[in-house]
Parts: structure tokens; sequence; C-alpha cells
């Protein structure tokens, strides 16, 4: 890896990060409509139980059940990829502690380049298990709003 790719690793690393926490927030923002909304359907329901909106109310578990499902699945492999990065790192070090030195220069920046790849990794999973919860909050908030 060179210095140049490991800064454009970061930079991209930022970046994702920082979309991340965008798509945070609209999802906050959109669930907490979502919660007032379907807060104010219980309270009716409990209130006249017989036109209660049981289909809005039906929705509620099963499409978080999907949403946080598909996000889990989506991340998986990078973090995998992450794990298997750690476990790489730790091996280096390791042998090199057996062998009573500290690692050379290359296993270093082999290391430093395995972190880079780490943290792009992670930035990724977080992105893609955020992304079916975003797509089910934002599209509750749309049509509930109507």
């Amino acid at each position: 890896m060179t210095p140049f790719d490991f800064w454009a690793g970061l930079w991209r690393t930022g970046l994702s990060f920082t979309q991340t926490g965008v798509t945070m927030a609209e999802t906050l923002g959109a669930a907490g409509h979502v919660i007032d909304s379907r807060s104010r359907t219980m309270a009716a329901a409990s209130r006249s139980p017989m036109t209660g909106d049981y289909a809005e109310l039906g929705r509620m578990i099963p499409e978080k059940i999907d949403a946080f499902s598909r996000g889990a699945f989506a991340s998986m492999a990078d973090l995998q990829a992450v794990q298997t990065h750690l476990f790489a790192n730790w091996q280096t070090m390791m042998q090199a502690g057996f062998a009573g030195r500290l690692p050379s220069q290359k296993e270093m920046e082999t290391m430093t380049g395995r972190g880079a790849q780490i943290a792009e990794h992670l930035s990724r999973a977080g992105s893609k298990a955020l992304a079916p919860v975003h797509r089910t909050a934002t599209a509750n908030a749309r049509r509930l709003k109507r």
C-alpha cells in the first residue's frame, strides 16, 4: 500500500462515516415521526377497539424484524473481513514477539495497511447495516404523513 493509497483510504472512510451519520440523523427524524403517529394509532385503538387501525399496528414488529435482519446480513461480509484483518495483525505481532524481536518495517507497513482496511470495512458495515432500517423508517414516515 502506497502512502497515497493509505491517505485516500482514510479520506474515503471519513466520507463514509459522515454519510452514515447523515443517514442516521434522517433515520432518527423519520423514526420520531413514525413513533408519534403509531402512538396516536395505539391510543385511538385503545379508546375504540372496534375501529382501531390493526393493519398499521400489525406492521410494527414484522417490519422491524425484516429491516434489522437485512441490515445484519448485509454487514456480515465486512465484519468477517474486519475479523480476518485483526487476526492477521495479531498473528504478525505474535510471530515477532515469539521470535524476541520487534516487527520489521515491512510487517509494520502491512499491519498499518490492514488497519486502514479495517476502518474502511467498519464504515461500510455500518452503512450497510443502517440502509434497510433507513429505507423502512423513511418510507413509513412518508406514508404516515399523508
